[in-house]
This record gives C-alpha cells, structure tokens and sequence, in this order.
C-alpha cells in the first residue's frame, strides 16, 4: 500500500473531512485487487498441482517426493516445484496425503490418505 494512501486512511479515521474520500476508495480497493489476485493464483496453482497429484496412476505405494515428482511433473502446472508439492502435501492437502516419517531419520513417504 502507498504511504498517501496509507496517510489517508489515518487522517480520515482521526476525524479530518476534507480527505477525497472516492481517492481513497480506489486507492484501497486497487491495493485489495493486487493483493487478492496474487492469492487467487496462487490458490489456482495449488488446485491444478492437487488434481494433477491425484490423477497420477502409479501412485498406488508410499514413495518420497523425488519419486512422486518424478511420476507427476509432466502433468504438473509450468512454475510449480517438486518444493510446492511437498509443501501442499504437508499443510495443504493432509486430508488426502498420509506422512510417513521414518523412524531412522530418512526421507519421508507419502501416500494417499
């Protein structure tokens, strides 16, 4: 957010009425249309990525990410990672992927849930 706008903000709250008020509502909701739209990509990648995962037919085992990407990358959206798979695995999609943490410190395993 630009610090005008910002300023703005503050001095309307604090009571001063000669703040341009339709600047300040397309300054806030062009900031709230940047921010929302980075979120809403980025919400799409994860989704694509998630039913790309799911799709995969040689899935049927617990394997690591390297083996699991390697399986999926194909159909995977352009920009996404085998990093951004594993991240969706652990804090995104834990009602469809089970963690299994090797009691030897190794690499985890994942299967569906």
């Amino acid at each position: 957010m630009k610090k005008s706008t910002l300023e703005m903000m503050k001095n309307y709250l604090n009571g001063d009425n000669t703040v341009d008020l339709s600047v300040l509502r397309d300054e806030v909701n062009t900031e709230w249309e940047r921010t929302t739209a980075k979120s809403r990509a980025n919400t799409e990648l994860y989704n694509a990525a998630h039913d790309a995962l799911m799709a995969c037919a040689v899935w049927d085992k617990s394997m690591t990410v390297k083996d699991l990407w390697d399986a999926v990358k194909a159909d995977m959206p352009d920009t996404f990672t085998a990093s951004k798979m594993r991240y969706g695995m652990l804090n995104l999609w834990q009602n469809d992927v089970k963690v299994h943490k090797p009691d030897n410190g190794g690499n985890n395993m994942y299967s569906r849930a």
